[in-house]
């Protein structure tokens, strides 16, 4: 009876073991595994830098790995730009540079172009506090110029007519919603 409890001790502390064994190397290949992604996404990411510092930009960039793919999605930032309306012709040339230099793919790019707020809001501010008006001109006048790309943008929208909202009665409503758009009332 010595010899079987002998017998079953030894197998379960060889199972418990090799579970342990086989942990340690689970946890040993994520190791390694997230090592590596962090030095993929920063290869990429000073791939991209130096893509747009060569081009006179200066954007801001992250990436992120797409779980079980091993591809990649670069995040770039950068102030709004005539030369970005184009950005998916730019991005196949991105993901041409970073397998190119990196040997790795990229699976999306997503751009972010924030408007400058912070910029408006301070000038908002001093405006308000400001006791000269043309002083406070001023302000604004050079806050909006910041950004000319937005600002030609805008330009066909700023004289716009303003909307209007007033309270109709409701015949007014049900006979509108009556009406079916696109034939002609014959009026006799």
């Amino acid at each position: 009876m010595r010899l079987e409890t002998d017998t079953a001790d030894l197998v379960l502390l060889a199972l418990v073991a090799m579970f342990l064994l086989a942990a340690l190397a689970y946890i040993a290949i994520g190791k390694l595994r997230t090592r590596r992604e962090r030095r993929h996404i920063h290869a990429i990411s000073i791939t991209l830098t130096e893509y747009f510092r060569k081009s006179g930009v200066a954007v801001s960039v992250a990436c992120v790995v797409v779980p079980g793919t091993g591809r990649f999605i670069a995040l770039i930032e950068s102030e709004p730009m005539k030369r970005f309306r184009l950005s998916h012709i730019i991005e196949m040339t991105l993901r041409e540079q970073v397998h190119k230099t990196c040997g790795l793919e990229l699976a999306n790019v997503y751009w972010r172009f924030p408007i400058k707020e912070a910029t408006r809001e301070a000038s908002t501010a001093g405006a308000a506090g400001s006791s000269n008006p043309s002083v406070a001109e001023d302000e604004n006048k050079a806050a909006n110029l910041t950004d000319d790309y937005i600002n030609e943008g805008l330009v066909n929208y700023r004289d716009l007519p303003k909307f209007e909202v007033t309270e109709l009665p409701w015949e007014t409503f049900q006979q509108a919603a009556t009406t079916q758009p696109g034939k002609d009332e014959k009026t006799e």
